[in-house]
């Protein structure tokens, strides 16, 4: 069981943490297991306990509250509507363009597109000069600026973050860092959204580097994914699963199945983290793959035979999401706090706009019944910050939803932000090739990603 104060270390920790712990101290914060204000000779108690329990940041990429409410009503939902019913829910305002590597930086930081560096799939790059541009997938040394993982290891705490968006290569962490690698070396298929996951035969996916070894047997490739597992969600002939019309559900489902077996490992090995950053891909791939079963009249006509063979798939997906929450529930414990947040809604061609997402609130400081105002992207990791009793930033572009805290809660978080948790060494750099980058580009120019 762990303890407040009780938190293991890794040997190594990130340039910097001396003067960022400094700053911290000179505000009055007391930097330890729990960033909880010191309240010696102030007649207050004090309150480490009460940022002893995780915080669990759940990405669902893009969910909408169009979908989950009806299957909420139909009562097909029961993990969601559970931390519903413990605590709050509101609309959550995506940003425009809806590209995924930026958004989920944006949550990570803090920070909008300009600020953290990160404002498309890929960024060209001019080796002594235009002729000998290429294009390459953006990486995660790329980003200018800290995120959430950085920030726990400056001041002291743990972080295992599975799966997130620009995260490869993996990055020096206390804690646990298992990388989306985009691009995937897929075959076929090249119409499908294109997500990230692990894959069998690459450097730099983990942190610590050897966990990969560990990690190699939960690794599912799409060409595991099995007949009858498919056919859980649509009304599948076994000759047409290796046809396109799958293809993009297998390689998704099989990177929610290796992140879904990653989690459970983790936590099985060890629950210690303070934040818990996982993130799951399926949802926005079948709906860029399977929407126009939902809203036929405003596609290109297709097969009309193919309608009631996959018009359910989405809602099924969202079910089978529900059920990867409710595994996770089970192994919560006393003071846990839950944030289930997606980078944007869906609708008819959802890519190429902003329809809002969702975040769902639930756990220790939240109240329950609680009214987010006008919440965004960019709130949300000032908001875990104050879950774990760390203050903001004044460079973050967002802002503490302390509307969802207890009043309890909202009185003794750190309102006071530091300047910055950047360092000097903190910079810009340039992507760094996978091998691989040809077909991802592919892939994302068929979809009109790219021009």
């Amino acid at each position: 069981m762990r303890r407040a104060g009780d938190r293991r270390r890794i040997a190594s920790r990130p340039i910097g943490v001396p003067r960022v712990g400094a700053r911290i101290a000179a505000l009055g914060w007391a930097v330890g297991a729990a960033m909880i204000p010191s309240c010696a000779g102030d007649g207050s108690p004090d309150l480490r306990d009460e940022a002893a329990g995780r915080v669990f940041l759940i990405g669902i990429d893009g969910v909408t509250w169009d979908l989950l409410d009806p299957l909420l009503e139909a009562e097909r939902l029961p993990n969601l509507a559970s931390l519903i019913a413990e605590g709050c829910r509101a609309p959550l305002a995506s940003m425009v363009p809806t590209k995924s590597p930026a958004l989920w930086t944006t949550v990570a930081t803090g920070k909008e597109f300009d600020s953290h560096g990160i404002n498309d799939f890929t960024q060209v790059v001019r080796e002594n000069g235009p002729p000998n541009a290429r294009v390459m997938h953006m990486t995660s040394n790329m980003r200018r600026t800290k995120a959430l993982w950085n920030i726990l290891g400056d001041v002291g705490l743990r972080s295992a973050f599975i799966g997130w968006w620009v995260t490869w290569p993996a990055e020096q962490v206390e804690g646990y860092m298992v990388s989306s690698h985009v691009p995937l070396a897929q075959t076929g298929g090249k119409a499908a959204p294109t997500k990230g996951t692990l894959v069998q035969d690459l450097e730099g996916q983990t942190w610590p580097p050897e966990l990969f070894e560990e990690l190699r047997p939960l690794i599912r490739p799409d060409e595991s994914v099995t007949f009858q597992e498919a056919r859980r969600f649509m009304d599948l002939r076994p000759e047409e699963l290796g046809k396109n019309i799958v293809e993009g559900f297998r390689w998704a489902f099989a990177a929610d199945e290796t992140y879904r077996a990653v989690t459970l490992h983790l936590l099985e090995k060890d629950s210690d983290p303070d934040l818990w950053g996982i993130y799951f891909n399926g949802n926005d791939v079948v709906g860029h793959r399977y929407w126009k079963y939902i809203e036929p009249e405003v596609y290109p006509p297709f097969p009309p035979e193919e309608l009631p063979r996959f018009c359910n798939l989405i809602d099924r997906y969202y079910e089978y999401t529900d059920g990867l929450i409710g595994e996770i529930l089970e192994r919560r414990q006393p003071g846990d706090t839950f944030l289930l947040i997606s980078d944007h809604g869906f609708h008819a061609f959802g890519h190429r706009d902003g329809p809002a997402g969702v975040i769902i609130a639930s756990g220790r400081h939240v109240e329950p019944g609680a009214v987010p105002r006008d919440a965004r992207l960019v709130d949300v990791a000032p908001t875990v910050l104050a879950l774990l009793g760390i203050p903001a930033a004044e460079d973050m572009d967002g802002r503490v939803l302390d509307e969802l805290f207890t009043e309890e809660w909202r009185q003794r978080y750190p309102r006071e932000r530091i300047e910055t948790y950047d360092s000097e060494n903190w910079r810009e750099q340039s992507p760094i090739p996978s091998g691989v980058d040809g077909e991802i580009l592919e892939r994302l120019r068929t979809l009109g990603y790219l021009e």
